[in-house]
């Protein structure tokens, strides 16, 4: 049981079955499912104070091996539980990361494009597109209060600092990492871009205004490189969770470590907890998500679900859902 969660929805994408689903965000037992989606659906964004998800549908392969790749971005209703609309963003393929810009434009890389295109989520459309210049152009990290952003390419080992301004933007540093990388994040407290490494378990830290590397830390208890790195909202505890590699680890704000707990099979992404005590962990291949206190630094439990999600978040609830399951 997750523990402080009144108030608050649950949404995860599952990537291989191709849907979204609702959960009990206590449980994480199944809801809702929003099947009959384009293939397949990737990544979930879900902006502050707003009542949507965006998850966007990356087409039926994998990073490097897409053949036959999508070309839009599914917005989901999160009080009526539904799909409102399909964002068309041809010519643009592959979407993947979408992040929030500090100016209220929704920022999507497209991988077999080289871009990243800009969502205004007021309309639901494509008001623009950045050219990045790499087809393995894969994720994205929006700098807090700045109008720009950081794209990695991951075989190319490349970060792209990019300068916007509202639908236009460009390249203004490109910083070429050695070993290429394999998820990033942006520092909500500090002036730091994460990179994670793509060779072995290291995690790169750049200067967000400079743009160059500044350190490299280990990954205590990783065996493989990592992938995924999550900020706490309030930039307090970072995770970073292992590629293939069932373990995930745990900073403070300053990079120093915390604990590396254990997580299932293919773990991909994950989500904190409305109170930021714990941290849950989506493992795809063994169809199980990973509960982590972060107060003991310990995995309290595998929960098992119906099929292994790739991502989830929570929301909160509009006050009428909320009182609607209130107890008379």
């Amino acid at each position: 049981m997750i523990a402080n969660v009144a108030g608050f929805g649950l949404i995860a994408v599952e990537k291989k079955a191709g849907r979204v689903v609702f959960l009990d965000p206590a449980t994480l037992g199944c809801t809702t499912i929003l099947d009959g989606l384009p293939p397949k659906p990737h990544e979930l964004l879900i902006p502050p104070r707003s009542a949507k998800a965006y998850v966007p549908i990356f087409g039926d392969g994998i990073h490097g091996d897409n053949p036959n790749p999508g070309n839009t971005i599914a917005v989901i209703d999160l009080a009526e539980r539904r799909l409102v609309r399909l964002i068309d963003i041809s010519p643009y393929k592959a979407p993947h990361t979408a992040r929030l810009g500090a100016n209220g434009l929704i920022y999507c890389c497209c991988e077999a494009s080289g871009a990243v295109v800009v969502i205004d989520p007021a309309r639901d459309v494509m008001v623009g597109a950045i050219a990045i210049g790499s087809t393995n152009v894969h994720r994205l990290a929006t700098v807090p209060g700045r109008d720009r952003l950081v794209t990695e390419a991951e075989e190319d080992g490349l970060l792209s600092l990019v300068a916007f301004k509202g639908s236009h933007g460009s390249v203004i540093r490109e910083l070429t990492v050695p070993g290429g990388t394999n998820g990033i994040a942006a520092a909500p407290t500090r002036p730091l871009v994460l990179a994670t490494a793509g060779d072995s378990p290291r995690l790169h830290l750049v200067d967000r205004d400079d743009f160059t590397l500044t350190r490299t830390i280990a990954l205590p208890g990783h065996r493989q490189k990592g992938q995924i790195v999550r900020y706490r909202p309030d930039g307090e505890i970072v995770a970073v969770i292992g590629n293939f590699d069932p373990v995930a680890s745990f900073y403070d704000a300053d990079l120093n470590h915390l604990f590396t707990a254990q997580a299932g099979e293919k773990p991909l992404d994950g989500a904190f907890s409305p109170d930021g005590q714990t941290f849950l962990v989506c493992n795809e291949d063994s169809d199980t998500t990973s509960v982590i206190d972060l107060r003991t630094g310990q995995t309290r439990e595998h929960v098992a679900v119906d099929c292994g999600f790739e991502v989830m978040a929570y929301f909160p609830l509009p006050p009428a859902s909320h009182t609607r399951h209130l107890p008379r």
